[in-house]
């Protein structure tokens, strides 16, 4: 495996966390006056054109090999098609802090990801982990006579969130390094616009008409594809050519932390104990699951 400075790599790694932790706030915005596909779809077509001005102006390879192109469908059909439906509708359910913290859980189950496609084996460390985040998990969701605050539906759609993205980064690793990071994420988004593009004709032509132009709307979706769907997988994509999944992927423990601090600044949610003690639970899970890799690391 290539070796960089880690001066170059882990910034990188950070900025497209950043990223993705607004992703939500800007998610949250949109979604006061569009539907979650229309959402999807036109951040998808924003990400698309900004790469390929990128490609155009650097002048970096653009055509793919007829061969490598299941592999791009797989690519998209893990992140952006399957990820964004998960996530963004998964945002009409629960609030963004949630979500983020959610979405937090990602490192949890990159051991067993590595275990069915590696063989890698899965330590008890990484048990005990996966269990005391669950219970964080829990906490933020019941109350204390266990009914549950946050919807399950909205939990599941997260849940799908979660599992795209751990597909998304092995189907990455198997995309041939002759192609830039550029080019990649340009058919990863220009793929899946094509993958929307039914479901939008078919069920939101109407609503696209009824809501019209919304400025407040649209600047977030503007920014969802530039920066949540262009920026952060150039970003990551590019990190994951030299260092393993399981360590990219620790990086995610940062969203949850930017997505509380965020949420409550931009869109007023209350940061509460319960959420607090809750992503403490969660993150002590993630750091005990990855102690053992970390140290041998």
């Amino acid at each position: 495996m290539k070796k960089d400075s880690p001066i170059i790599i882990y910034p990188l790694l950070i900025i497209a966390m950043l990223f993705w932790s607004f992703s939500f706030i800007w998610a949250k915005r949109a979604l006061v006056c569009y539907n979650p596909i229309t959402i999807i779809y036109f951040r998808t077509i924003v990400a698309s054109v900004i790469l390929l001005l990128v490609l155009l102006i650097a002048k970096k390879r653009i055509k793919i090999k007829l061969k490598h192109l299941p592999l791009f469908i797989v690519l998209a059909f893990f992140e952006p098609f399957l990820y964004f439906l998960g996530e963004t509708n998964g945002l009409t359910k629960v609030d963004a802090s949630t979500a983020g913290i959610i979405i937090g859980t990602i490192p949890l189950f990159t051991p067993i990801v590595a275990y069915i496609f590696l063989k890698e084996r899965i330590s008890k460390l990484n048990i005990v982990g996966i269990v005391l985040s669950v219970i964080g998990v829990a906490i933020m969701t019941f109350d204390i006579n266990l009914n549950m605050q946050v919807s399950p539906e909205g939990l599941m759609l997260l849940g799908v969130a979660t599992l795209a993205t751990l597909g998304y980064t092995v189907a990455v690793k198997k995309i041939p390094e002759e192609y830039s990071v550029f080019t990649i994420t340009f058919y990863q988004n220009l793929i899946g616009s094509f993958m929307f593009l039914p479901l939008v004709l078919i069920f939101e032509k109407d609503n696209i008409m009824q809501a019209g132009f919304v400025w407040d709307s649209i600047l977030p979706i503007i920014e969802l594809g530039i920066f949540a769907s262009a920026a952060a997988f150039v970003c990551y994509t590019y990190t994951l050519r030299y260092i393993p999944i399981a360590r990219a992927n620790i990086f995610t423990n940062l969203i949850p932390v930017f997505t509380l601090f965020l949420s409550a600044l931009l869109l007023g949610e209350e940061i509460t104990a319960q959420k607090v003690i809750g992503i403490v639970v969660v993150l002590s899970g993630v750091f005990i699951a990855q102690a053992k890799r970390k140290a041998k690391a």
